[in-house]
């Protein structure tokens, strides 16, 4: 899937260099260069898509984190600066990586390919199955990877979602359901509004309630006989 990308640069020289280090991808396609912030918004007004800006910080009139803030729509961004001060705000705006100048080619392949899967994860087809093993979940400003296999359970809580690993627990902004129609249906099951449940981590079902290491989960009324169904035709189909 090809990657459209804008590079934003005061300087000409790290412009240029930038240009010949994208074109070692052949996934990524240059769709234009600004030489300050309000060149690069005037851009994005006119070119019909940019997927990835490579984007420097300290620029005359307008810095690249102010330019941040501006962008209604935002595409994926990588920071490209010598200032390593801006990092943990550029991060808690939701850049994809933070590369300091000089910037080796390994270090931008990491932060390229990183910023591919995250452009593929997001634009795989809303029906059918997920592509991946793995969801990307936005937690304070940066993309965590996380794989189906390591969630234990998911909880809702106001506008909020925690989803819970056995090492780790992350929050997001979102909906339950939201998060619940990236996630394959073979995997995971509904139990209360608040609950979403591994299958494969269920250690016990009592009563009202289901326990996965050692966390009690309710199942209410509204879900009780789906979550029964679906967990007694899994029980039989490994039985045939």
């Amino acid at each position: 899937m090809v990657m459209t990308c804008l590079i934003v640069d005061d300087e000409p020289i790290a412009r240029e260099g930038q240009v010949e280090d994208i074109m070692e991808f052949n996934f990524l396609r240059i769709a234009g260069m600004a030489e300050n912030a309000f060149q690069a918004l005037q851009l994005l007004h006119e070119t019909v898509r940019v997927d990835l800006i490579f984007l420097d910080i300290d620029m005359p009139g307008l810095t690249g984190l102010d330019f941040l803030k501006l962008v209604k729509v935002q595409p994926l961004v990588i920071i490209t600066t010598a200032y390593p001060q801006f990092a943990l705000d550029g991060f808690d705006m939701g850049v994809v990586d933070y590369l300091l100048k000089p910037i080796s080619q390994s270090r931008l392949e990491l932060a390229v390919l990183k910023a591919q899967e995250i452009f593929s994860y997001k634009n795989q087809p809303e029906t059918g199955p997920p592509l991946n093993d793995f969801i990307y979940l936005k937690c304070n400003g940066k993309f965590e990877k996380i794989f189906f296999s390591r969630i234990l359970y998911i909880e809702a809580a106001n506008n909020y979602v925690f989803l819970n690993t056995a090492e780790k627990k992350y929050m997001t902004y979102a909906t339950l359901k939201g998060i619940e129609d990236k996630l394959p249906a073979n995997m995971f099951v509904r139990t209360h509004k608040s609950f979403l449940v591994s299958r494969h981590h269920i250690d016990l079902i009592s009563g009202s309630e289901l326990v996965v290491q050692g966390k009690k989960i309710p199942i209410s009324r509204n879900f009780k006989n789906t979550f029964r169904k679906i967990i007694l035709d899994a029980d039989n189909n490994r039985k045939m």
